[in-house]
């Protein structure tokens, strides 16, 4: 890890953010937690079990077994688990809620409101026909619908908690794995709706592609690096809204092929 981050510090485009946990690094190794050889991790700077950076691990990692050691490296993964948990506890994890909850939506369902930003009550969610899949849908508020695979897939409900998982890490499909797996733990069963096999994702090539077609025509994705944010998947809406398509967000070859068409 010290030659990782050193080096980045040195010679990398983040060196400010890079030198920043060098330093929490040098704190760490100190304080006698883990012997340098010991500090395994990422090229990025991502350690052991739990995949803190170092500033993470000074912040959320915690000494479980009282052994003197916040160790999240080793075979034995107390301390990991309990440095996650932590993690997710000082975010405002809610024990015995859920995070994310497989649902059927009813016909006409406007999938505009399908989206992380729009959030109300279960029971508003209720009130328009959404159920849950195999029991009734929890109490709780902030509630939000995802279709991670469009209106063809399956559709959750999805609860703070889920965007707890995304303050570890900021991937809808990470914290839909998560949230499945602990589900799974637990004795649920699986996903009922099956997710579409015949979509073909895209390149970061051609998100581009999509981002630029999409500005051009006048549906601004706030710049064009590949990387499908908030702006890019209003800009979707926006289009697919305009052309009469379903407005669910969902960017595939098909998406891309009608903006294509449309450019011309």
């Amino acid at each position: 890890m010290i030659e990782s981050l050193a080096t980045l510090a040195y010679d990398g485009r983040r060196r400010a953010f890079a030198e920043e946990q060098l330093i929490a690094a040098l704190k760490i190794l100190a304080a006698g937690d883990v012997a340098p050889e010991a500090m395994k991790g990422s090229w990025a700077g991502a350690m052991g079990h739990t995949q803190f950076i170092p500033t993470s691990y000074l912040d959320y990692a915690v000494d479980f077994d009282q052994d003197g050691r916040r160790n999240v490296w080793a075979d034995e993964p107390t301390d990991a688990l309990a440095s996650a948990a932590h993690y997710l506890e000082r975010f405002g994890w809610r024990p015995g809620a859920p995070a994310a909850v497989e649902v059927r939506l009813p016909d006409g369902f406007d999938f505009a409101a399908a989206n992380p930003a729009i959030r109300q009550s279960a029971t508003g969610w209720q009130t328009l026909g959404v159920a849950a899949v195999g029991g009734s849908l929890p109490q709780g508020d902030d509630v939000a619908i995802l279709v991670p695979a469009g209106a063809r897939g399956p559709a959750f409900a999805v609860y703070p908690n889920f965007r707890v998982i995304q303050r570890y890490n900021n991937s809808t499909a990470y914290a839909l794995a998560v949230s499945h797996l602990a589900d799974r733990i637990t004795g649920k069963g699986a996903i009922v709706q099956p997710w579409p096999r015949d979509d073909r994702t895209l390149s970061r090539t051609e998100k581009t592609e999509l981002q630029e077609r999409l500005t051009a025509l006048g549906y601004s994705t706030g710049g064009a690096d590949g990387i499908v944010g908030p702006n890019t998947l209003r800009a979707v809406r926006r289009f697919q809204s305009a052309r009469g398509l379903v407005p669910d967000g969902y960017v595939s070859g098909d998406l891309l092929d009608a903006v294509r068409t449309a450019s011309r």
